[in-house]
């Protein structure tokens, strides 16, 4: 079912926006040189929210609403599609964080420590995971609509990024690699604890909402 979701997403091309609006803001981020490795990953962090949301909504509305009812159907209901969909963005979602955690240390001269990329890629995860209940949240059937998916991403992600950017787990997580000093791995080890409570209770929403509607 993930591979069929894929497929699909990927004949479309609606996959390719979000994807090139990441690719070229951490180029624009990696293009000279950013410094010491955890602030930057930081920013990337960050960026990847609202983009991991924006990819999400865009899989998830991929299908019009009649073969949403066909695939349902063949699935087996909302439950099993909605796993699929999630197992989807993850997949979508882990090819970024890959690539956000692991092309810095590559083509730069800074030393990247073990740790530095660990911390990166937590980082990455949490955003991506976030990111992920975020945009099942704002997509069908709670937001039956792309144009409106894509604005309350855009107004979440700016009140949580731009306002509240302390708040956890992404918030918190960017700030924790901003400072100078040595990152506590507790702090680490709750935000990565929130991220996954955040986006397992998104799921559980959509469920309880799609169970009632499709």
């Amino acid at each position: 079912m993930i591979r069929y979701l894929l497929a699909d997403l990927f004949k479309s091309q609606r996959w390719l926006p979000p994807v090139f609006v990441y690719l070229a803001m951490t180029g624009v981020l990696y293009g000279g040189d950013p410094g010491t490795p955890l602030p930057p990953y930081g920013v990337s962090a960050m960026v990847l929210f609202p983009l991991a949301a924006w990819l999400t909504v865009v899989l998830v509305n991929n299908e019009d609403p009649v073969q949403r009812h066909v695939t349902l159907a063949a699935v087996g209901g909302w439950r099993r599609l909605l796993g699929g969909l999630v197992g989807a963005a993850f997949v979508l979602n882990g090819a970024l964080v890959l690539l956000a955690t692991l092309v810095p240390a590559v083509i730069h001269h800074h030393p990247y420590a073990l740790s530095d990329v660990a911390l990166g890629f937590t980082a990455h995860v949490i955003s991506a995971v976030t990111g992920i209940g975020l945009g099942v949240l704002c997509a069908r059937p709670l937001i039956p609509t792309t144009g409106w998916s894509l604005v309350a991403v855009v107004a979440v992600s700016l009140v949580l990024l731009a306002v509240a950017n302390r708040l956890p787990p992404v918030g918190a997580m960017a700030h924790l690699l901003f400072d100078s000093g040595p990152v506590p791995l507790v702090s680490v080890a709750v935000q990565v604890v929130i991220a996954a409570v955040v986006g397992a209770a998104c799921v559980v929403v959509a469920y309880r909402v799609g169970r009632r509607r499709f």
